[in-house]
């Protein structure tokens, strides 16, 4: 009996390794790619004859606090006015929100307000859909609250449309609280991997870069295409790029446009936001892993990459399964070869997973961005790390709970920290 636990958990040990050990090989691969790979061409710039009618959707639930800024903004793009409008959702606030919308509205005739009541259904899914069906525009760009967008990002994000194939565009996230505090400092850094590098390999690579639901642009027959938007996921914008990628079309990534976010400034705030896209992007794991493997209007590397890229909030909790098996092996079956191999397997893949992997990417990112001095930070990446681990865990567990009971994951919505304007 004590033979055949082990031979199962070797099994599961051996199976455990070789998926992570593709995903550190992937990070290791995907950043030479960046040094030394193709580079890829921006979109030519639409001229003024051909820009499409934009609608511009904001979300906005008891976000006083920053809206104001989002706003400011948005009066400041640099687009035809006549092919242009901004629609920010009231959300069911209860603050000063609304006040907030209202008044730009009355300066700006481009600007309009949608107030949903206190019973509509709530969730920023939700909320999204009924700007959506309130606009007539070919192309929907998304900002969340806490957004800056510069003037010229308008202009950036529908050039890659000339493309029939694209469905959706994303720029850089750019937190501009990173110096607040140590976690802000530690986000910066995984921002500069994940977009400086990351989504700008798959996008020169022909591969699956992430529309993010914010700072991204999509095209509505697109949307309509593939179903129009789901209300349900938590993660609807990782939701949108699967369908649009299974449907052989594609997502652009624009690095130049470069917009600016407020980043988390406590641990709570960050545990529950990592919570949250586990959840959301655990869910389209279940729903899309087999689906996109079998993207057959997509070439064989981008669909192994993006089934891959589902698998980034599992492959944590699988290890740090893996782990806690492993440490219990000398206990239970004595200081075997196989318990200490398995352990040693199980230590190296916990700590080249958990701290190692994105640090490639992170170096990368810094060194492009000629901020090397941030780079100081990075020593203390392995609290960042294991906060997300746990709340990774927290997810997949939360996840398989709500599939079981038949129930609906709630909305978390992440509390801001910008001084009223």
């Amino acid at each position: 009996m004590i033979g055949a636990s082990i031979a199962l958990i070797l099994v599961w040990n051996v199976a455990t390794t070789l998926l992570a050990l593709v995903v550190l090989i992937r990070q290791v691969v995907v950043t030479l790619l960046f040094h030394f790979g193709p580079r890829g061409r921006p979109a030519t710039p639409l001229g003024e004859g051909d820009l499409p009618r934009v609608t511009v959707i904001v979300p906005a639930h008891n976000e006083e606090r920053v809206l104001h800024g989002c706003l400011d903004c948005l009066t400041r793009v640099d687009y035809p006015p006549d092919r242009y409008e901004v629609i920010v959702i009231d959300d069911r606030s209860s603050d000063g929100t609304g006040a907030i919308a209202d008044d730009f509205a009355a300066r700006h005739p481009f600007l309009r307000v949608i107030h949903r009541p206190a019973d509509a259904t709530p969730g920023k899914p939700a909320a999204l859909l009924d700007a959506i069906n309130g606009s007539s525009s070919e192309i929907l760009v998304f900002f969340d609250a806490d957004y800056l967008p510069p003037p010229q990002i308008i202009r950036q994000l529908v050039a890659p449309f000339r493309d029939p194939l694209v469905g959706a565009t994303m720029g850089r996230v750019v937190p501009y609280n990173a110096n607040a505090n140590m976690l802000t400092r530690m986000l910066d850094l995984e921002r500069r991997g994940g977009y400086v590098v990351d989504q700008e390999v798959r996008h020169r690579m022909a591969l699956l870069p992430q529309f993010g639901g914010t700072t991204g642009a999509v095209r509505r027959s697109s949307l309509e295409a593939v179903g129009g938007w789901n209300t349900v996921s938590l993660a609807e914008d990782t939701d949108l790029t699967y369908r649009l990628f299974n449907a052989g079309m594609r997502v652009a990534y624009v690095a130049d446009a470069e917009c600016y976010e407020e980043s988390p400034e406590t641990w709570q705030v960050r545990y529950r936001q990592v919570k949250r896209w586990a959840i959301g992007h655990n869910d389209c794991l279940l729903r899309y892993f087999i689906p996109t493997l079998r993207a057959m209007r997509q070439p064989l590397m981008a669909r192994l990459d993006a089934a891959l890229v589902l698998l980034v909030y599992t492959v944590p909790s699988l290890v740090l399964v893996n782990l806690i098996i492993a440490l219990s092996m000398p206990a239970q079956v004595g200081e075997t070869w196989a318990s200490l191999s398995i352990l040693t397997a199980a230590l190296m893949l916990f700590t080249g997973i958990g701290n190692f992997a994105p640090y490639y990417q992170i170096a990368a990112g810094c060194a492009s961005d000629r901020q090397r001095q941030v780079f100081a930070a990075v020593p203390f990446l392995f609290v960042s790390s294991f906060i997300s681990l746990m709340a990774c865990n927290v997810g997949v567990v939360q996840l398989l709970k709500d599939r079981i009971r038949g129930a609906t994951t709630q909305w978390d919505k992440t509390q801001r920290f910008r001084g009223a304007a």
